[in-house]
C-alpha cells in the first residue's frame, strides 16, 4: 500500500530536504526520546502515505470504535481530507514507543472480537497511552516554538475513558486536549509511512509491539 511520493527521498533533493529538516526539528526528536519514545524520525511531509483501503479496514470487518468513537471514522477526517491537509506542512515526525510484550502471549481463540479488543488494551494498553502523552507533549513543544499548526495522530482506538461519550451523545469529549486520531483513521498507511521514516514495524508474533504515532509540522 501507498502512493508514488513515496520513494522521494531517495533522491538527492529530498535527501538534502531531509537533513534540512532534520537540522530544524532536532529539538523534537530529542524530546520525543526524552518523554518515552523509543525512536523518532523526521520525514517531507509528502513521505506520510495516505490511502483509502486503510479506513476501509476500519469498516471491513468492522472495528469497534467505527461509527461510535468521537476520534474515529467516519467522525474524523476523510483520506481527502487529510491529503489536502497533509499538502500544507512540511515535516512529519514518526515517533515510535514498543509494547513490552509480544502478541504470542494473546490467547484469541474462540473469543468474540470485543473480548479481543480488552486482552489487547490489557497487554498493550499502557503503550498506547504513552504514545498518546508523547504526541501531546511534543505538539506543545512545536506550538510553544513557532510552529503553531503542529497537529499530533496516535495509533488505535482512544482508550482514554472506559467509554466514549459517542456521537450521538451530543456530549464533547472529556479529553480534548489529550485525544487525538489515530494515524489509520484517517487514512495514513502506518506501514509505509513507517518504512519511508527508516523505522522498523514489528509484524512478527514473538516481537514487541511498536506502537506509531505522528507529529505533522509546518
Amino acid at each position: 500500500m501507498g502512493d508514488s511520493r513515496q520513494g522521494d527521498v531517495s533522491e538527492v533533493g529530498g535527501a538534502r530536504r531531509r537533513d534540512g529538516l532534520e537540522e530544524e526539528f532536532r529539538f523534537l526528536v530529542e524530546a520525543a526520546q526524552v518523554y518515552g519514545a523509543e525512536v523518532a524520525a523526521l520525514i517531507p511531509s509528502t513521505d506520510v502515505v495516505a490511502d483509502e483501503r486503510v479506513t476501509l479496514k476500519c469498516a471491513v470487518p468492522v472495528c469497534q470504535g467505527y461509527g461510535n468513537y468521537l476520534y474515529c471514522p467516519p467522525n474524523t477526517l476523510s483520506v481527502t481530507e487529510f491529503r489536502a491537509i497533509r499538502a500544507r506542512y512540511r515535516a512529519a515526525l514518526v515517533v515510535q514507543v514498543v509494547s513490552g510484550r509480544g502478541s504470542e502471549d494473546l490467547d484469541t481463540e474462540g473469543l468474540a472480537r470485543k473480548d479481543v479488543s480488552g486482552l489487547e488494551e490489557e497487554l498493550h494498553g499502557e503503550a498506547n497511552r504513552l504514545l498518546g502523552r508523547v504526541i501531546s507533549r511534543l505538539e506543545a513543544d512545536a506550538f510553544k516554538a513557532g510552529f503553531t499548526y503542529a497537529a499530533g495522530f496516535t495509533g488505535g482506538i482512544c482508550i482514554l475513558c472506559s467509554d466514549c461519550v459517542g456521537v450521538g451523545s451530543g456530549e464533547p469529549c472529556r479529553h480534548p486536549f489529550e485525544a487525538r486520531p489515530a494515524m489509520e483513521g484517517v487514512g495514513i498507511d502506518v506501514s509505509a509511512t513507517a518504512r519511508n521514516a527508516g523505522l522498523p514495524l514489528a509484524l512478527s508474533s514473538n516481537e514487541p509491539v511498536r506502537w506509531t504515532g505522528l507529529l505533522l509540522i509546518d
